[in-house]
């Protein structure tokens, strides 16, 4: 393709060049060659002017450009002609595909670049939708679970709650029961010593008063009493 291109480059060249010149005498609208003032010539160059005026690309056709490459390529006028259109079309196509290739694979590249960057962000994006939807069904499905045990839980608590209140009150009237027994033998034993030194308070005044007794007698007496005291108490403990 390179050695193509370089190969054509100078035909092209040249024909871009034969067309500028061509083109410019045409447009300043100077013949090839001057015409002959004198009158006898006037009638001959009469009809190819009149022939120009009919056709627009008369004068290109027939200027020197053209005639140079008909010279060079062995080709009519209207041959000439059109080879140059041809390539002059074919180097403006070339330069249109040349900027094209050059710069439009770019062009696509960072298209696609960007297409690609999207649809990356876009998977992305909802990858990471698709994560926090999870971890929040997750979360979701473990705040049931957490509130059930928490449910259990507390049931269990006011269950165990409930047996300590009750044992706990079980140990207070039994404590109250017992601390109440205590009191009330505490007190029927005091009650008991009472009657007791009354009775022998009594037995002694009385028995002063009945009988007169002498001194190893008396004595005799109260150690029987004392022992008897002593025995009413044991059998009150033992009670």
């Amino acid at each position: 393709m390179r050695f193509r291109s370089r190969k054509f480059a100078p035909l092209a060249l040249l024909t871009v060049m034969i067309l500028s010149g061509g083109w410019a005498r045409a447009q300043s609208g100077e013949p090839d060659h001057a015409p002959n003032p004198s009158v006898h010539n006037a009638p001959v160059n009469a009809a190819p002017e009149q022939k120009s005026e009919e056709d627009p690309t008369a004068q290109f056709k027939h200027s020197a450009s053209v005639r140079l490459l008909s010279r060079i390529t062995g080709l009519s006028a209207d041959g000439a002609y059109w080879l140059a259109v041809v390539l002059n079309f074919g180097i403006v196509v070339g330069l249109i595909v040349w900027a094209s290739t050059k710069n439009l694979p770019a062009m696509f590249r960072s298209r696609t670049a960007s297409i690609q960057k999207s649809i990356e962000e876009a998977r992305r994006a909802s990858e990471d939708a698709n994560r926090r939807l999870s971890e929040i069904e997750s979360r979701l499905a473990r705040m049931d679970d957490e509130i059930s045990g928490m449910r259990a839980t507390s049931d269990k608590e006011a269950a165990a709650e409930e047996q300590r209140i009750k044992a706990a009150t079980a140990e207070d009237a039994r404590r109250i029961v017992e601390s109440a027994e205590q009191e009330i033998a505490a007190a029927a034993k005091a009650a008991r010593r009472e009657l007791t030194g009354y009775a022998a308070d009594l037995a002694v005044t009385l028995a002063t008063k009945q009988i007169q007794v002498d001194i190893p007698t008396d004595q005799a007496l109260v150690r029987r009493f004392s022992q008897q005291l002593s025995g009413d108490g044991l059998g009150a403990k033992k009670n």
